[in-house]
């Protein structure tokens, strides 16, 4: 069979004898487009794990998906869950410092605002004890610490910084979104009244300004839920709340899952 005088079989037939003439068949788009996507998607998560932070949040969503499988029973998945904690420590190795130097440089002011300051010491201090007792945990499974005693204290020092911790971030963000919330409302009410005085420069400025206020107000409520979920792995990983190995591992996945889309860059589109 031919066309144009060309000989082909088929749909890649048809596919070069198009290319020839300069135009695209569905198929010839459909591919060039799987491959665009292929190709961005590289990209997005070559940027993700370009980063410690990413790396280590990628790992915590196998390691929670890992538990979700094993429901904590002896097994594959158990012993991948297990390793997978393990692959995480040298990713964190640095948190402490890195958490404290900024901190200890530029201390919150009681003196301007008191609950603030709390907030952010407890913020900061219990994110270094989480990461930092983490480690001792880890030099006990290295066999460096020999107490067992003493590590499985640090590994419960540390999931409570990372409860209070979160609780300080979750009181933190609470504030920043009911102040996002509230711009919002006045941008609604400024763009009602331009509108009804028919100022179209007015009505331009508050649209913008409530659209702002909206975006803000997503990227804190994203914050508000991933907080909240942290206190709550926090506490059932300490056993204080009735929650099984199962729904644990589910609810680290939600949470990891909603960190590493937080840390991924965009997605890139083909501009034509």
């Amino acid at each position: 069979m031919t066309l144009g005088g060309q000989p082909h079989t088929g749909w890649d037939g048809i596919a070069a004898s198009a290319d020839a003439y300069g135009t695209q068949t569905p198929l010839t788009s459909a591919r060039t487009m799987s491959v665009d996507l292929v190709l961005s998607l590289h990209e997005q998560c070559k940027g993700l794990l370009a980063k410690s932070d990413g790396k280590d949040k990628t790992i915590a969503l196998l390691q929670y998906a890992a538990m979700f499988a094993s429901g904590g029973e002896p097994g594959t998945a158990l012993a991948i869950q297990k390793s997978l904690g393990a692959a995480r420590k040298p990713f964190r190795l640095y948190k402490p410092v890195e958490i404290l130097v900024p901190f200890l440089r530029s201390p919150p002011d009681f003196a301007a605002n008191g609950v603030n300051a709390a907030v952010e010491y407890a913020k900061n201090i219990g994110m270094a004890l989480y990461f930092g007792c983490d480690h001792v945990v880890w030099a006990h499974g290295a066999g460096v610490v020999k107490d067992a005693a003493f590590a499985k204290n640090m590994q419960k020092i540390s999931l409570w910084g990372w409860f209070i911790a979160s609780c300080a971030g979750l009181y933190a963000q609470t504030g920043e979104l009911t102040a996002a919330l509230d711009e919002m409302t006045d941008a609604n009410k400024e763009e009602s009244d331009a509108s009804r005085a028919k100022d179209g420069t007015a009505v331009a400025t508050a649209s913008a300004r409530k659209r702002d206020a909206a975006r803000v107000a997503r990227g804190v409520m994203a914050g508000v839920v991933t907080s909240g979920a942290q206190a709550l792995l926090a506490l059932a990983l300490l056993e204080q709340i009735p929650m099984s190995k199962r729904k644990t591992g589910a609810l680290g996945v939600f949470l990891s899952a909603m960190n590493v889309y937080r840390m991924a860059p965009p997605l890139k589109k083909k501009t034509a």
